[in-house]
């Protein structure tokens, strides 16, 4: 009978020694490969291509149709610069350039003529929806002679019938006489 408590001890010892401490669940096994990752995929490091610019067609208008006159008798130099007869098509814009005379000789532009919070006209965009008044200060050079105030604008439009709409519309009627010099009375 000793030798089958010993042969019963030394089974229970050897199973005990073969078993892990954890209860007996075995440990699941893990391998992972390359194609196993959840990670995303690395983004390109070259620049994005970017859509092609769509040219919208423009055209150069040398002389606005404008109107205007003189802001008020303490500044008669500058004058007020708004479209006349004219509406602008949907999706136009105009930018307007600097005041030019024709002939030139007579007046030269001068914003320092109007009141600085008066907007000057030069970089102003006309647009179908907002066309405000803006403003061209003037100084005359000589004593006599009549010139024409013109505001170039560039217009860029949704369509070429658009801008050619533009085309011929009668230009500025800002006319600028030179008025001689006061001279002072002798007496």
């Amino acid at each position: 009978m000793r030798a089958l408590v010993a042969f019963v001890s030394v089974t229970v010892l050897l199973l005990t020694g073969c078993s892990s401490s954890d209860g007996g669940t075995p440990t699941p096994v893990v391998t992972a490969t390359a194609d196993d990752t959840t990670e995303p995929a690395p983004e390109p490091t070259d620049a994005e291509s970017t859509q092609p610019e769509q040219q919208q067609p423009s055209i150069s208008i040398v002389s606005l149709p404008i109107g205007g006159s003189s802001v008020d008798d303490l500044h008669p130099n500058c004058y007020s610069v708004s479209l006349t007869d004219t509406s602008l098509p949907a999706d136009t814009t105009i930018e307007l350039g600097s005041a030019t005379f024709k002939p030139e000789g007579v007046f030269a532009a001068d914003q320092q003529s109007c009141p600085g919070d008066l907007p000057a006209c030069t970089g102003v965009r006309w647009t179908a929806d907002q066309h405000d008044t803006c403003y061209v200060g003037v100084r005359q050079l000589v004593s006599s002679g009549s010139t024409t105030l013109q505001v170039p604008g560039q217009a860029t439009c949704e369509s070429q019938s658009d801008c050619d709409s533009l085309l011929g519309r009668s230009g500025s009627q800002i006319v600028l006489t030179a008025l001689p010099a006061e001279t002072p009375s002798g007496g």
